[in-house]
């Protein structure tokens, strides 16, 4: 993209490719962002605007095809601004001359990162005795209550039924199982179940 060349949508693809093809970051104006953000907001006031029901479709549509490229774009940069940082921290030289400042910001950022993590891993970590992990919170769900249900052991097989608490329930002879409490009494005296505990 040209120092000064308006943004549109094919400057933007133009430099989408550019972008693609080329392992070091592409030329552009120092007020690429400010401006690819001025003209988003141009696009954007035209829509509110628009009466025409088919130019405000075209206008919708553009405006999404301009933000996937302008996506595009930036990820790719940030790609080579992230690659640039990583290779700078393991020592090679860097040419920053394409990085706009606030993609300079990044690539320092990341290099400070870097470097600090390698120092706190081989220099601060050595020095350092292994941490405790500290035990998860228990929450309240996982706090196991309790067992105050009687135990019971079914007498006969019953038809499948749905118990106070909104379960469904099939019993079966022999079974030993927990019920509520309130189901209790009327299973016991229909002698379907005998009470355990």
């Amino acid at each position: 993209m040209e120092e000064h060349e308006e943004i549109n949508y094919k400057t933007l693809r133009k430099l989408q490719q550019a972008e693609q093809t080329s392992s070091i970051l592409t030329k552009v104006n120092v007020n690429f962002y400010q401006d690819l953000f001025l003209y988003m907001a141009t696009l954007e006031r035209s829509i509110e605007n628009e009466k025409n029901t088919l130019k405000l479709k075209l206008f919708t549509d553009e405006i999404q095809n301009i933000r996937k490229i302008a996506t595009s774009i930036y990820e790719l940069r940030e790609k080579k601004i992230v690659l640039g940082a990583l290779a700078t921290a393991r020592g090679a030289t860097l040419d920053l001359t394409n990085f706009l400042e606030i993609e300079k910001k990044l690539f320092n950022a990341v290099i400070g990162q870097i470097k600090n993590t390698r120092k706190e891993i081989f220099e601060e970590g050595a020095n350092q005795s292994p941490t405790k992990q500290p035990t998860p919170p228990i929450s309240p769900a996982s706090k196991r209550e309790p067992q105050t249900n009687p135990v019971v052991r079914v007498l006969e097989d019953t038809p499948e039924f749905i118990g106070t608490d909104g379960k469904t329930y099939l019993l079966q002879k022999e079974d030993v199982i927990t019920i509520p409490d309130e189901m209790i009494e009327p299973l016991l005296k229909k002698k379907i179940v005998k009470k355990i505990k």
